[in-house]
């Protein structure tokens, strides 16, 4: 048995169950480390930990500085020979009040240790359970900018979205992921002072065919969609307007990323999420990057439920009439 593959003491092998022939006090000894040897796994060593960390000690654990050498020593000495009175008597005294204050650090040190075992057995059970989690989660650390993910195809909703987003001329937008180049000459087309955001390098080229001749207007990142939006000040985006990153993240990845857009959002800002068909998505993916993204698309009813959830204003959805890529629309209440 051992604490880090998981196992109960109910799976561990017992000591005594092979202790035939042994003197009936050894077999006593043995069942006696039996029941003291620690079972169980990573999830009860910190549940333990913190119980010790957690248990009051009544004992203080703070050692009074030492208040020094008695007042009166000298006098006892005071008209004696360098003698064995004066030895004996100054020497002694000084040698018990040192060993008195040295037990009392002692002491002190003693009640602490338990304490001081119990931070480092919780911080690396904690330690050892992240870990876990981590490799549970993302056992490959496979990125999608790595895989060949196509570019959804929202050109159907480039007329409508300078209605969606309203009056956002020269305020800032959040473009979230450009594989198609059309929605972010929609978004630069309405004068506002464009965030674009993708984790492909190849960013920088669609950015520069979008927006010729306008210096300044648009803002290039290579970067994680979901770490720029929650690196802005909180109301400090007009609108975010998402796709492809919407797609293929996780349930725990989407509900982070749309969390992160709405807290950017001003009053009334809007938020538009450019979502794929599921059919779609299923039959343009190539198999292995089908299997190893980390999610697959929400039905654009089901992103209506997630955005009412959070609080923005009502959701409207708008289903493709062409095309493979469906509309949500929802705002940040003023």
């Amino acid at each position: 048995m051992t604490e880090a593959d998981g196992t109960t003491g109910s799976d561990a092998p017992t000591t005594t169950g092979d202790a035939g022939g042994l003197p009936a006090d050894e077999v006593e000894l043995l069942e006696a480390f039996e029941r003291l040897a620690p079972a169980g796994s990573f999830r009860w060593g910190f549940d333990d930990a913190m119980r010790r960390l957690s248990s009051p000690d009544e004992r203080g654990t703070w050692v009074e500085p030492w208040d020094g050498l008695p007042a009166d020593l000298w006098d006892r000495g005071r008209g004696a020979k360098a003698s064995e009175r004066m030895l004996g008597d100054v020497i002694a005294v000084l040698a018990q009040e040192l060993t008195e204050y040295s037990q009392r650090i002692v002491d002190d040190v003693r009640r602490t240790v338990p304490t001081d075992t119990a931070v480092f057995d919780a911080l690396r059970y904690l330690a050892a359970r992240v870990e876990r989690l981590e490799a549970a989660a993302d056992p490959l650390g496979i990125r999608p900018a790595d895989l060949a993910l196509p570019a959804p195809d929202a050109s159907a909703w480039v007329e409508a979205l300078p209605a969606w987003l309203g009056a956002v001329d020269g305020r800032p937008v959040v473009v979230g992921e450009l594989g198609d180049r059309s929605v972010l000459e929609a978004v630069v087309g309405t004068g506002a002072d464009v965030d674009a955001v993708d984790p492909r390098a190849a960013l920088s080229w669609t950015v520069r065919d979008a927006a010729p001749g306008r210096p300044g207007q648009v803002r290039a990142t290579v970067g994680d969609v979901v770490e720029h939006l929650a690196g802005l000040p909180a109301g400090s985006r007009s609108a975010v307007v998402l796709s492809g990153c919407v797609d293929r993240s996780s349930l725990d990845g989407k509900a982070t990323l749309v969390t992160a857009a709405a807290r950017a959002l001003e009053s009334g800002g809007a938020l538009v999420l450019l979502v794929t068909d599921q059919a779609a998505w299923d039959a343009d993916l190539e198999p292995p990057v089908r299997d190893l993204l980390p999610g697959r698309p929400f039905h654009a009813d089901t992103w209506a439920v997630v955005l009412a959830h959070l609080g923005l204003e009502d959701p409207e959805v708008h289903l493709a009439e062409r095309g493979s890529v469906h509309a949500v629309v929802a705002r940040r209440p003023r």
